[in-house]
């Protein structure tokens, strides 16, 4: 089998068993909440501090895998930590006196998981693809990112249904593990061309860092005003996807359904991200993030003006179809715009700071609006003016797909 297809092949695995967690703690938060002594306050604080320690620490991972040439390692790394959080936020269910400490240790060890994937990823598909090719294919690997989203939490529910709280995610854990190893063992043929073996002196490596540096700060103006309109965006994004399922929950009454709308809508970014990530590649990166936020923000508001459960899973699915094809969108656009020597840390500067910490903000917004009584309709109409306002930015982005 060639490169470039293991690349896909092994990469989208991890994309889908990563993102597969994306709405683990979301669809837990319709269950948590009615255990004596677990308030939707705290599960707030929880989802906004494994959001901001994924988003936090993307930034000096990304750099540290530009520094090494041990990729595979660090997605199977990120991936078994994602694993072992399952398992404790099954157990939280069996230690229900300890329930708030052991939620804690999930939270945390799901937020360090998580950074690992998205940046690194999205620099073996950069580098194995090039800058033309790459969004596509980044767009194809997101389709099986979204198919984690879309199954997970039909998933959770069935599972729980089945076979207990704990034993439900207990499957969970051992379905994870095993796909850290297989991605381990697919990946582990990777080195990045650009990366020699060579141990330099410490002059030389100083030398060379800061021509690096000097050659990275022509790309920053770019990076810093892409990051800051994704982090508004993301305020918007995550804060309500976060409740989204408890939202669902409180409309339709039946968990059951609530899976079942979740899972059917996030289809929708199965086929999203390929389309969006072609329209990169065709259009460039500003026209299709200027596409994908304008439908998502008609949409999300449209959602708001009916509880009918047909009309609310089209709609949601067509916002979902343009609001989460941010990986071949977002990271496509860097790939155009920045060289693959950079592609690590610049990913990570866009996504797991403008997309994560700017979406523990919304986490953090909603769940203060939650504490003071407002209900989760009123904040999510409240959230609908960041995506306004992030759409209103778009035209500070450059004309030009690259730099």
């Amino acid at each position: 089998m060639k490169d470039d297809k293991k690349s896909l092949i092994f990469t989208s695995m991890a994309h889908f068993t990563n993102d597969g967690n994306f709405l683990l703690f979301p669809t837990l938060i319709a269950y948590y909440k009615f255990i004596p002594g677990v308030s939707i306050e705290f599960l707030g604080v929880m989802a906004i501090l494994y959001n901001l320690l994924s988003g936090l620490l993307g930034s000096p991972i990304g750099k540290y895998a530009d520094r090494i040439n041990r990729d595979s390692l660090l997605i199977f790394t990120g991936i078994i930590i994602e694993a072992v959080s399952v398992l404790f936020f099954g157990l939280a269910f069996l230690l229900i006196k300890e329930i708030n400490f052991i939620i804690l240790i999930a939270a945390v060890l799901l937020g360090i998981g998580q950074a690992f994937y998205h940046p690194i990823g999205a620099s073996i598909l950069s580098f194995t693809y090039g800058r033309d090719k790459s969004p596509y294919a980044m767009g194809i690997n997101g389709s099986f990112g979204s198919s984690g989203r879309a199954l997970l939490p039909s998933i959770i529910v069935y599972a729980i249904v089945f076979f207990g709280n704990f034993n439900g995610l207990l499957i969970i854990f051992i379905y994870t593990a095993i796909s850290a190893f297989i991605i381990l063992s697919g990946l582990s043929f990777f080195r990045r061309p650009d990366v020699k073996g060579k141990t330099l002196n410490k002059e030389k490596l100083k030398e060379e860092n800061k021509e690096r540096n000097l050659n990275y700060n022509k790309y920053k103006k770019f990076l810093y005003i892409l990051t800051a309109i994704v982090f508004i965006r993301s305020i918007f994004l995550l804060g309500t996807v976060t409740f989204i399922p408890d939202y669902f929950d409180s409309i339709f009454h039946s968990k059951i359904i609530m899976g079942d709308v979740v899972t059917i809508s996030f289809i929708g970014a199965i086929f999203g991200q390929p389309y969006f990530g072609s329209l990169v590649r065709k259009y460039g990166g500003k026209f299709t993030i200027a596409v994908t936020e304008i439908i998502s923000t008609v949409f999300f508001g449209v959602l708001l003006l009916t509880d009918n459960v047909i009309l609310v899973t089209v709609i949601y699915l067509i916002y979902v179809l343009a609001a989460f094809s941010g990986f071949p969108v977002l990271l496509g656009y860097v790939a155009q715009a920045v060289p693959s020597e950079f592609s690590t840390q610049s990913n990570a500067l866009v996504w797991s700071f403008g997309n994560i910490v700017g979406g523990s903000v919304g986490i953090a917004l909603v769940t203060g609006l939650l504490y003071i009584n407002i209900s989760l309709y009123e904040s999510f109409i409240f959230m609908l003016i960041f995506a306004i306002v992030s759409v209103i930015m778009l035209p500070l982005l450059p004309d030009k797909n690259r730099n």
